[in-house]
């Protein structure tokens, strides 16, 4: 009687702590996905934000090459220094053109820590700028958005749709498809056991002060998931520009999602 209850008394623990070991494990990975280690390639650049609110980005090597032949930044224009990092194919811009330009069921706008929700109505309670968070949060989702819409415009050429009907097709596809979350422990578990930032669900990143950022840095750890790591929210929204124009993406009249003289 005493080993029937032991061996009960075994299946339960089995049953529940099995799940709780693999929800516990998972969470815990999402710290590896976002620490991968060393970088197979790396590119500093430098993003130049002028007080009109234009960005130009260059490599940094090219930066200082300009002023040594004394070229010179507008006054009072921000420069953010960048990290762009490889740890897929070694050069950080095929990996983010792949990334981006890939076809997905879904997509994902991680918009950072939950605090985020609330700091519109309490910023003195948000670590970090609300209004620069704000901005980037703008930047990016437009920009992956227009991305993601124009993967399926293309796939619903390819089916043979005018144009007119292809435009459609991809808006609707695009509205359908699009989801925003947070950086809670849901969706480190997900991210960790990877159903969040795959081959069918493009997942974006965004990791700021509110968040623990310790650098500023861009990086696919693995296809399908993009991250967006700054020290500050204006150099976040700076890194989303500078991934802009690494993949030679345009706006129309050559300007930025969130506007010029944010």
């Amino acid at each position: 009687m005493e080993t029937r209850k032991i061996a009960v008394a075994l299946v339960v623990l089995l049953i529940v702590l099995t799940p709780l070991a693999y929800v516990g494990y998972s969470y815990s990975a999402y710290s590896r996905v976002i620490e991968p280690g060393k970088a197979l390639g790396s590119t500093e650049y430098v993003v130049v934000k002028t007080p009109a609110g234009q960005f130009r980005s260059m490599t940094l090597q090219d930066f200082k090459d300009y002023l040594a032949q004394g070229g010179e930044i507008p006054e009072g224009s921000k420069v953010y220094k960048i990290n762009v990092e490889s740890y897929i194919t070694g050069s950080p811009i095929v990996d983010i053109n792949t990334t981006l330009r890939s076809l997905y069921d879904s997509y994902t706008i991680i918009l950072g820590d939950p605090s985020v929700k609330e700091c519109k109505d309490h910023p003195e309670l948000y670590m970090g700028s609300c209004t620069q968070r704000t901005v980037a949060v703008m930047e990016v989702t437009a920009f992956v958005s227009n991305i993601f819409s124009t993967m399926y415009y293309l796939k619903a050429l390819a089916l043979g749709y005018n144009n007119t009907s292809a435009r459609e097709y991809a808006f609707q596809e695009t509205m359908k498809r699009n989801r925003k979350g947070y950086l809670d422990f849901w969706t480190k578990f997900e991210i960790g056991r990877g159903s969040l930032g795959n081959a069918e669900n493009l997942a974006i990143l965004l990791i700021g002060p509110a968040e623990g950022a310790t650098e500023n840095r861009v990086f696919v750890p693995r296809k399908g998931l993009l991250v967006f790591e700054a020290t500050s929210d204006d150099t976040l929204r700076a890194e989303v520009v500078l991934v802009e124009q690494l993949i030679n993406f345009q706006w129309p009249n050559n300007s930025t999602a969130s506007g010029t003289n944010s």
